[in-house]
């Protein structure tokens, strides 16, 4: 009897196009999907800005060496480890300048890289500027304020901007992207997003659990396209890409190619790895670049502190991950341990890009690089 069941199961969910997806491209979410998704381009502009290059930046994984669990305590090199761990793009930033730049074979300077998750903080910032700018009164308002299709989902009423942004919304979802009838595939596989967000459903009123949710981030780039009047493409590039001088044009996968596409604001933001360290760069520099505040100070600030107000966890605020207390350190993570780590005592820039290393959790990563930081 059991082996029917199954047969049922299997069948049924063919019938979804996600599912169907999911196993015709690999299983696993890949940095190659992309290439299987719509796109709309961020344009970059000149000038373009360069962190300075060291002459000894190769030097720097010779003489730092990591300690791993998983390779017997052994202490061993970060070209190694790097290697090892199937690491696509490792940059060290110190003071603006390159200390040390490491590519996989496959890969190189003007290579794109998927930031899955790690994007999640660059749409709160859209956030941040929209309040800075007026267009949002406060991170306190309601959702229904700016999507007023949601009035009449009973309980939707109750829920803020900052709800979303701290992932206390208490809209049911599951985040799992290795299921493939989870929530998760279903937005990333899927082609009519707008759709699945009405569709969408509360399993608690809001302030009562955090739990991490790519919905969340969804509605906020609902809000961010109602805002903004454009896309939220076209908002990430008049705000953040070309005022702080990206290397190059990035570009963000979209649920279909139509009128109604909306950008996977979850995550699927592909880029330049020295680009996506200007972002942290921005951070580390309180919102301001070179002079022009991109992101106010006091946006930067609560981004980047505990905030455990409505049951928000203090390791998590406003998308950006929270490190320990003797770092004072952020970070935006992502899967396979995508990283923009930022650590502003020693102004200091992490990036880390992977691929498909479903051994070695991000939360891994975090560790790697506190020993590294311990050692400059």
């Amino acid at each position: 009897m059991s082996k029917y069941i199954l047969l049922v199961l299997v069948i049924l969910s063919f019938t979804s196009c996600d599912v169907y997806k999911t196993l015709r491209y690999g299983g696993l979410p890949s940095q190659n999907d992309y290439k299987h998704f719509a796109q709309r381009i961020i344009e970059n502009e000149s000038p373009v800005y360069n962190f300075y290059n060291s002459n000894n930046k190769y030097q720097l994984g010779k003489t730092i060496g990591v300690t791993s669990r998983d390779l017997n305590a052994t202490n061993i090199s970060l070209d190694s480890f790097a290697v090892i761990h199937k690491t696509k793009a490792l940059l060290i930033i110190r003071n603006d300048t390159i200390l040390y730049e490491n590519y996989n074979k496959n890969y190189n300077k003007t290579s794109t890289f998927s930031s899955f998750s790690a994007v999640k903080p660059i749409v709160s910032s859209l956030i941040g500027i929209a309040i800075d700018e007026g267009k949002i009164k406060s991170e306190n308002d309601l959702l229904i304020t700016y999507l007023p299709q949601y009035k009449s989902k009973s309980g939707w009423e109750k829920i803020t901007i900052k709800n979303l942004l701290q992932h206390t919304s208490g809209i049911k979802f599951t985040d799992n992207p290795f299921n493939p009838i989870s929530d998760n595939a279903e937005f990333y596989w899927g082609d009519n997003l707008r759709e699945e967000l009405m569709d969408l459903k509360l399993e608690s009123l809001p302030n009562l659990k955090f739990k991490y949710s790519s919905a969340n981030t969804m509605l906020l780039g609902l809000i961010i396209e109602k805002v903004s009047g454009g896309t939220i493409s076209q908002n990430l590039e008049e705000k953040i890409w070309k005022p702080i001088g990206m290397e190059a044009s990035a570009s963000w996968s979209l649920d279909r190619n139509d009128s109604q596409a909306i950008e996977k604001v979850f995550c699927c933001l592909q880029a330049r790895a020295i680009d996506f360290a200007k972002f942290g760069r921005l951070y580390l520099n309180n919102g301001n670049w070179n002079g022009i505040q991109i992101i106010s100070k006091d946006w930067i600030y609560n981004s980047t502190h505990t905030d455990p107000e409505g049951n928000n966890k203090h390791f998590y605020n406003n998308n950006w991950g929270i490190g320990p207390l003797k770092y004072g350190s952020y970070y935006a993570i992502g899967l396979y341990g995508q990283f923009i780590y930022v650590y502003p005592e020693k102004n200091i820039i992490i990036i880390r890009f992977g691929d498909t290393d479903t051994k070695y959790h991000p939360s891994y990563w975090k560790d790697i690089f506190i020993q590294i930081i311990d050692q400059m």
